[in-house]
């Protein structure tokens, strides 16, 4: 007969390891298998669903701070200047409707010539949905635009 001690020690020791694996597997970032085309910087870039807001620097330029919500697009993004550290944009995007085939490219580092590859890549469009702000090289705001499906709506400041 095993010792009462003992089993309410190992029932402990599983529960714990329970809470553990589930607290694991909420906070762990997941890499979507597609590229997600961002027209608003006009590239498209491998992301990774997190439960935070991710940073992804961009050159010497700017940065993105961005809150991917599904691997099919669906994003809140803000671009800042790394020079002022003021933002120069926000705005969010909706769930891509397909999953479209397009040309690869190859460039090359000595001559710069963009060459078409022989594969064909695999890429998310995702639409602009809502509000999308603009803002001046003081971060004041300068432009305000609204859309619906990726279509433009309403615009003004």
């Amino acid at each position: 007969m095993q010792h009462p001690y003992k089993s309410k020690k190992l029932s402990l020791f599983i529960v714990l390891l329970s809470c553990f694996h589930i607290l694991n597997a909420q906070t762990k970032d997941k890499d979507c298998a597609q590229f997600i085309m961002i027209d608003a910087i006009g590239s498209g870039m491998r992301l990774a669903l997190s439960p935070d807001t991710v940073t992804i620097s961009e050159g010497e330029a700017y940065y993105l701070r961005i809150l991917l919500k599904s691997c099919k697009g669906a994003m809140y993004i803000e671009r800042y200047s790394k020079s002022t550290g003021n933002i120069v944009f926000s705005g969010n995007y909706m769930d891509a409707v397909k999953l479209d085939t397009v040309d690869a490219w190859a460039v090359d580092p000595v001559t710069g010539i963009r060459s078409p590859r022989p594969k064909k890549g695999m890429q998310y469009f995702p639409l602009r949905t809502g509000l999308w702000k603009y803002y001046n090289n003081k971060g004041t705001l300068r432009k305000v635009e609204e859309y619906v499906n990726g279509k433009i709506v309403a615009t003004g400041k």
